[in-house]
């Protein structure tokens, strides 16, 4: 027992990097797949880019497929497995605004490296509180997707051979071109490429969904910082010492929305495209939940994936409201701090930072949707009226 536990402590250790206190484990997965393009030039990381590109074109000619020949089982697996295809376009627009990423994620671990020298207990005990709390989702969120996907990829096999009008039929999990039979031998060696190209596209949303999750921990966890500089920016017996530390406050959290915004602006598009998907891809899901009889093992593993698809939304809007409840406290502490006892110049300067750190900051999907908890639960109900819609047709 005692071995298993330093075995699993030893992976953890492993997956940390003293350069990216906060997204190192995201940023060594988003290296494995290829996407954190940090080793290019060489034959591992040439590979990499390879495979992306045979991964993108894959899933590509599934949507061509079903655009030029229509099919309404090729549409029913895109819109089945909608998340896998999230993938694609979370990946190309990562490798698209891969400057913009390395910027902001440099400004992350920069800030946290520069806050871990200070050897200030205050804030060692913040960033410890959000980094352990980084940790926690994004290894449940892994662990949720290895046994998610264990069940997706199972889940054809134990549907095939069943005779239809004395014909065997063989599912399968996308629909790509692959220069193999649809019967078997050629199926099996489809649905390996199909399952390797599979789990490819789950490492890439995984891997950018809990990144997206660990930023918007840190931002949160900022503005608590934020919020302790504000408290403490105020030294009644140094008065020049006292306007440094305000113009450090506004400096520092001036810099925090700018990158803010910058992080909104990657995210945003991809957001409002997953906003959509999610919303048919859950009313799509509950429709075929309904429908199983007598297969306990599909109905299992149906429930299992509508969970995870919830709980991978949940993690979005949670964190995002959180980003939003921190940032209209950040103002309050300003006043939590010695000013009435500084002399007018400074009261003047306090309440200007108290403006300054007014604003409320938030995340968007898309132009008119707002990351919150209440847009959470309205799409959840839009989920339930397109249920209701597509079973009334039915």
């Amino acid at each position: 027992m005692s071995n298993k536990k330093c075995s699993i402590q030893y992976i953890f250790k492993f997956l940390e990097d003293p350069a990216h206190p906060s997204v190192g484990p995201h940023l060594k997965l988003l290296s494995c797949t290829g996407l954190w393009r940090s080793d290019v030039k060489s034959f591992v990381g040439r590979f990499k880019q390879i495979l992306f590109y045979i991964t993108i074109t894959f899933f590509f000619s599934q949507y061509i497929k079903c655009c030029i020949n229509f099919n309404a089982d090729s549409l029913k697996l895109i819109l089945q497995y909608a998340p896998f295809h999230m993938g694609i376009l979370k990946s190309c627009f990562f490798q698209k605004h891969f400057g913009s990423w390395q910027n902001l994620i440099g400004y992350v671990s920069s800030v946290e490296r520069s806050q871990q020298v200070k050897k200030d207990k205050k804030h060692d005990d913040i960033m410890t509180d959000y980094i352990r709390r980084n940790r926690r989702v994004s290894y449940f969120f892994w662990g949720l997707a290895f046994f998610s996907n264990f069940s997706i990829f199972t889940e054809p096999y134990q549907k095939n051979q069943v005779n239809e009008n004395g014909t065997s039929v063989y599912l399968n999990i996308f629909d790509g071109y692959t220069p193999f039979s649809r019967e078997p031998p050629g199926y099996y060696l489809s649905m390996c490429v199909q399952t390797v190209l599979g789990h490819i596209v789950s490492a890439y949303v995984v891997g950018w969904d809990t990144l997206v999750v660990s930023i918007m921990i840190f931002f949160a966890g900022q503005l608590k910082i934020s919020r302790l500089y504000c408290s403490q920016s105020i030294d009644v017996d140094n008065p020049v010492k006292s306007h440094e530390n305000i113009a450090n406050c506004h400096r520092f959290h001036t810099t925090l929305i700018k990158y803010q915004k910058l992080f909104n602006s990657l995210i945003s598009p991809v957001m409002f495209v997953y906003l959509i998907v999610i919303s048919v891809n859950l009313g799509v899901c509950i429709i075929q939940i309904v429908e199983i009889h007598d297969d306990l093992a599909t109905l299992v593993s149906s429930c299992l994936f509508v969970v995870a698809c919830l709980i991978q939304l949940l993690l979005f809007y949670w964190y995002a409201n959180e980003v939003t409840v921190e940032s209209m406290f950040a103002s309050y502490s300003v006043f939590e701090s010695d000013w009435p006892a500084s002399n007018k110049k400074l009261q003047k300067e306090i309440a200007l930072l108290g403006l300054t750190t007014k604003k409320r900051l938030f995340f968007k999907a898309g132009p008119f949707s707002e990351m919150s908890l209440p847009t959470f639960i309205a799409i959840l109900r839009a989920s339930y009226s397109f249920y209701t819609l597509l079973n009334s047709t039915n």
